[in-house]
């Protein structure tokens, strides 16, 4: 294949090209992910569809159809018996009419097949005296037992309403989409392990991936790292930034509290409860999300849009800069949405710490970008891939050096 084809497919699609995830011992083809043949696990989660149910055909078709495209275990959900979560704590209400939870999964999530035994190799860890001290708390539901010794720690969002299967869990359904498309550019997103049903409420309940570091805004050491670690964070939030606007969708509550850290150089999207179709744009009379983060449009009145999450983006730059969190020490009031429609932006007299005049350039360029995304003109903001582009060429200009890598407490 000649370098111009090649130049045109993506992370994913070159993996396929240049085999390197091997080949199936078993059939023979293309193995789609590490330890993960898709044409052969599609056909093992197939045998064993008669053997579960989630009570809804709608549900069941949702979920198998998700099995059966799986190229890789982070695209592969399952249907979760509710009586197989523990500790389940309660932690915020969610943007976009949800609840979060953390809990324990005892059976942790598929890892891959055993295709000698036709059993699925499951991921977990053996469970700690502190899983067990926390099961005797009094806001603990459904507390874990002596006898249960393995599990995985999950964060649950139980969708308000939800019993009906209506537009919020097709919202979901969206995410879903949004994950096998951030995969194929390499960029993260929050690992959905399955679905289950609260049986007190029947709402619809989306198990995930637990993040252990916590988001970006509580982590805003970040930018004491070196200028490679804070170019690729921000290359990470822009590519699944465009990942998310290529599925055709928009955030519509993006801020560096719904940006998780798995360690301090991967961040991963989450919450994305109110992301929406773009040719069914978030219309409310209530403007939801935080206020510092929200486009001037947005506060007019106007729908949420790609621009809007561009302009979000924006802030999360400066904040990745400035090592705080935008106007944290102005009222988040009436008076302060005000000032950002007459055209307030933060501060952009900023350090970046650069060790040499050559990288002057590179100071000037992301403040550019950075004023462009907050540009009060939707139409004058950058789209996500040209960001996506932006940091990765930033990035590959600082390689990577742990020496250079120094930890300050974080600022609240």
């Amino acid at each position: 294949m000649s370098e111009n084809i090649e130049s045109t497919l993506n992370y994913y699609e070159k993996a396929l090209l240049n085999q390197e995830y091997g080949v199936c011992s078993d059939c023979n083809q293309l193995n789609t992910h590490y330890n993960w043949c898709q044409s052969c696990n599609s056909k093992r989660f197939q045998q064993d569809f008669n053997k579960w149910t989630s009570g809804n055909e709608f549900m069941d078709k949702f979920i198998q159809d998700a099995q059966l495209k799986a190229r890789n275990h982070y695209e592969a959900i399952e249907w979760i018996p509710y009586n197989r979560l523990r500790n389940i704590k309660y932690l915020a209400e969610g943007s976009g009419f949800s609840i979060v939870y953390k809990a324990i999964l005892l059976d942790g999530y598929i890892e891959k097949l055993d295709s000698e035994n036709q059993q699925w190799i499951r991921s977990f860890y053996k469970l700690e005296d502190e899983d067990y001290e926390h099961a005797k708390h009094e806001n603990i539901k459904s507390p874990l037992n002596k006898n249960e010794k393995n599990g995985l720690s999950v964060v649950i969002k139980s969708l308000n309403n939800s019993s009906n299967i209506n537009d919020n869990f097709l919202n979901e359904k969206n995410y879903l989409n949004f994950i096998s498309s951030a995969k194929s550019s390499n960029s993260f997103s929050i690992p959905i392990y399955g679905i289950t049903q609260d049986p007190e409420t029947s709402n619809y309940i989306i198990v995930m991936h637990y993040m252990s570091l916590g988001s970006l805004r509580s982590n805003l050491m970040i930018k004491k790292y070196n200028l490679h670690d804070k170019y690729s964070n921000l290359s990470e939030v822009a590519s699944s930034l465009s990942a998310l606007h290529n599925c055709n969708l928009v955030h519509g509550d993006f801020h560096s509290g719904n940006l998780l850290l798995q360690h301090h150089r991967s961040v991963f999207i989450s919450d994305l409860g109110l992301s929406q179709p773009v040719d069914k744009p978030i219309e409310s009379n209530e403007i939801y999300g935080v206020l510092p983060y929200i486009a001037p449009e947005v506060l007019r009145g106007n729908p949420y849009t790609k621009a809007a999450d561009i302009y979000s983006f924006g802030i999360i730059m400066w904040e990745m800069t400035s090592g705080i969190p935008a106007f944290n020490n102005i009222p988040h009031d009436f008076d302060l949405s005000l000032d950002i429609w007459q055209g307030l932006r933060p501060d952009t007299v900023i350090s970046m710490e650069f060790p040499n005049d050559d990288e002057q350039d590179t100071e000037v360029e992301y403040l550019e970008l950075m004023k462009r995304c907050w540009d009060s003109d939707p139409d004058k903001r950058p789209v996500a891939d040209e960001i996506d582009k932006s940091f990765d060429l930033w990035k590959n200009k600082h390689p990577y050096d742990d020496d250079e890598r120094v930890l300050v407490p974080g600022k609240q």
